[in-house]
């Protein structure tokens, strides 16, 4: 009798819906049928994510130590770049360092300790150079950020290693899903063919605010949307919305509304814990107040003021990293961001970060210096130590430090990118500091009250477009899809959404707000 086909099953949810709650629930209950000599892998996009889904596991149950939670990149890394590279179709050494940059950033310092007259001209000479460089760096190890995934991709595409990579996961669950590129959609697929592990994916396509790449291109080619017309997706709707007032969820219905194979995505205002029914809330606001920042800011803390709302529950928001700017500067640089973080654990990334500016692998280092990975361990840490307290901000700093205090020696030509290495290991607890950071940054996480504010008219228009062709349309001139940045903004709100625009708008947008049901004021409704 013929085998039953095993689909993997896709849940839409949007924000405030309790994903993780709900993920953090179906790995629970799975975990009974995990067999010792097999993988479960949880994973997503940030390890503040990752971290969130392993406190509240590790509330209920002890973690065993087959049950893999971290990132996409941390996940690739352990399962499969680390273990089969060397056996992919590039020659990669079996020592491997892991940069905190792309191969871009390596062919910029490549290219920076050139004469100007001897510097790449032309595109194609540049890709011809950054593949020489790829090549040379991989056959010393080294594997920048973005080849994770291209190694990851190739491994998988030998039948006899996806067979090995599905022996080992009984389980793969998938968070944020909508964040997965056509190369993580490829080796999940890869995974799910051989039958043999289950999949469990939720995310939501309307907060999909990843730049379109060249194998992408328009928004109804991105994994989660072919997935949920694949029949090999059981697709399940999450209707919920426990995050947010009745009316930002009206207002938030607006800009969704998809077809789905089992219905239409729009979310319903579900009571928290403790009440009966859904807050009504707040009517939507629209600030008049163009031109500067501050008087929006005002305006918004004193409405924050009356609705009772503290300072740490207070969020502004922006696209454009000047406007971003101006609003520091109006809040007294009294703020707080909540930083994005990479996917690595932060002593391998320093760790893997020195080797690499050192020109060495671990072997080569301990060799040179007699010494043992302990030393290179209490190197890592002293990097650490000097980024957080503020003796390495920038590169040159890095390698003074490198040079006179560790006493080693840097070879030039490999980038460290200390933006990179800056890892938080603060309890976040914030203070009486209102939030103040772009709207990717933003994302996954939620406040008490949101100012939103676009930079011109046109931006504010694509935030508050409603029409799905426009929506998902690509814009010539701009790589970063405008109108879900705008709904992934919104949704950040809990209680109270205000919008705001520097540049005065025309008559015609002010009637687009009232036809949205925002209340459109020259001051906000103290």
């Amino acid at each position: 009798m013929a085998k039953q086909k095993q689909n993997a099953k896709l849940v839409i949810a949007g924000p405030g819906a309790g994903k993780t709650h709900n993920m953090v629930e179906s790995i629970i209950e799975a975990l009974p049928e995990l067999s010792p000599a097999r993988y479960m892998a949880v994973i997503t996009y940030t390890n503040a994510a990752a971290n969130n889904i392993y406190l509240r596991v590790s509330k209920r149950i002890s973690i065993p130590e087959n049950l893999f939670i971290g990132t996409m990149h941390s996940f690739l890394n352990r399962f499969i770049v680390m273990p089969f590279a060397t056996f992919g179709s590039e020659e990669v050494a079996k020592e491997k360092l892991f940069m905190q940059c792309d191969l871009d950033a390596v062919f910029k310092k490549v290219e920076s300790l050139k004469d100007r007259d001897k510097r790449t001209q032309t595109p194609q000479a540049a890709a011809v150079l950054k593949s020489k460089i790829r090549k040379k760096l991989n056959i010393k190890g080294y594997i920048t950020f973005d080849q994770t995934l291209s190694i990851a991709k190739d491994c998988v595409s030998n039948t006899v290693i996806v067979k090995s990579l599905s022996n080992r996961l009984q389980f793969l669950f998938v968070d944020e899903f909508q964040d997965s590129g056509n190369d993580v959609y490829s080796i999940s697929e890869n995974i799910r063919k051989q039958q043999k592990t289950k999949i469990y994916c939720v995310g939501d396509p309307e907060q999909y605010i990843q730049s379109f790449d060249s194998s992408i291109r328009f928004f109804q080619n991105i994994p989660i949307l072919k997935a949920a017309a694949s029949s090999n997706y059981d697709v399940e709707i999450n209707y919920k919305n426990f995050r947010s007032t009745q009316k930002i969820v009206l207002f938030l219905n607006r800009f969704n509304g998809r077809q789905f194979k089992t219905g239409i995505f729009k979310q319903e205002a579900t009571c928290k814990l403790g009440n009966t029914v859904a807050e009504i809330g707040e009517d939507i606001l629209f600030s008049t107040k163009w031109g500067n920042v501050t008087p929006m800011i005002e305006d918004f803390y004193l409405k924050c003021d009356n609705l009772g709302i503290p300072m740490s529950g207070r969020c502004i928001l922006a696209k454009k990293n000047d406007v971003i700017k101006r609003i520091t500067a109006a809040v007294s640089n009294h703020y707080m961001n909540p930083k994005k973080e990479t996917g690595v654990s932060p002593m391998k990334a320093i760790q893997d970060a020195l080797l690499t500016t050192l020109q060495m692998n671990q072997t080569e280092f301990c060799n040179r210096y007699k010494t043992t990975v302990y030393t290179l361990r209490k190197y890592s840490v002293a990097i650490f130590k000097a980024i957080h307290d503020g003796r390495i901000t920038n590169e040159n700093t890095y390698v003074i430090f490198v040079k006179e205090i560790l006493k080693l020696e840097i070879k030039q030509g490999l980038p460290v990118k200390i933006d990179n290495l800056k890892f938080d290991f603060s309890n976040h607890q914030t203070g009486n500091v209102v939030t103040v950071c772009n709207i990717h940054t933003i994302k996954g996480l939620e406040s008490e009250a949101v100012l939103a504010i676009a930079k011109t008219e046109e931006e504010l228009l694509l935030w508050i477009e409603t029409k799905p062709s426009v929506r998902e349309f690509k814009r010539d001139n701009e790589k970063t899809d405008y109108p879900r940045l705008g709904y992934v903004a919104f949704s950040r709100a809990e209680r109270l959404l205000c919008l705001g625009c520097l540049q005065e708008v025309s008559s015609v947008t002010l009637q687009k707000m009232k036809d949205l049901n925002v209340q459109v004021l020259g001051q906000l409704n103290l």
